[in-house]
């Protein structure tokens, strides 16, 4: 199945010009489904993609929403593939592999120009965090207040903020009281709902 994302109900597409990007939620709130759905758009638009998820649900979902785009997307089970998946636009990395995730870090020459997708930060080691907290094509996805680098989390400054619940951290705005499955975004030059739909 694939979706569009909808802010105030209206067609919305992200860009590289809005990123690093913060998404913030609580399970079964929307937020993960939303996160896939975000590095989806990115990639059907062209952008290169470094996919690291907590879990493989994520990837199977990616892979559902870009039909017909396999030939470009490669899975990465241990080092010695990193070579070989540089040639690719999209890396998804085995799922909670952080040390393959530090060496892809070292060995992409291309990795100022990828898209970095980091689901379900909260899970991941300190390191994974300090190595990546600095990127500016990053995209944090996850819940805030279960990560034990909140603080760190927090100072970031974005250029999106997307919540599907309010945090006990303290963020740039406040979350407004939301429906399940909507979300609340804001970035410089825009803020407003932020939803999904299915394509038909």
């Amino acid at each position: 199945m694939a979706y569009k994302i909808l802010l105030d109900d209206e067609k919305f597409h992200f860009n590289e010009g809005d990123l690093p990007c913060l998404v913030h939620y609580k399970e079964k709130q929307g937020g993960s489904q939303f996160t896939v759905t975000l590095v989806a758009d990115l990639f059907l638009q062209g952008s290169k993609i470094l996919f690291l998820t907590a879990y493989p649900y994520a990837k199977d979902n990616f892979f559902e929403q870009t039909k017909g785009m396999e030939t470009k997307i490669f899975y990465a089970e241990n080092k010695e593939t990193l070579t070989e998946a540089q040639n690719y636009q999209a890396i998804i990395l085995k799922s909670g592999d952080e040390n393959l995730y530090l060496e892809a870090l070292k060995i992409l020459p291309d990795l100022s120009e990828r898209v970095i997708l980091i689901k379900n930060f909260e899970i991941f080691d300190q390191n994974i965090l300090d190595s990546s907290i600095k990127l500016e094509k990053i995209i944090f996805s996850g819940d805030i207040d279960k990560s034990p680098a909140k603080k760190q989390i927090c100072n970031r400054n974005y250029k999106t903020i997307i919540t599907f619940s309010e945090s006990e951290m303290p963020l740039p705005f406040r979350t407004p009281a939301l429906d399940k499955y909507v979300g609340y975004l804001k970035t410089a030059k825009n803020e407003g709902f932020v939803k999904l739909e299915l394509t038909p």
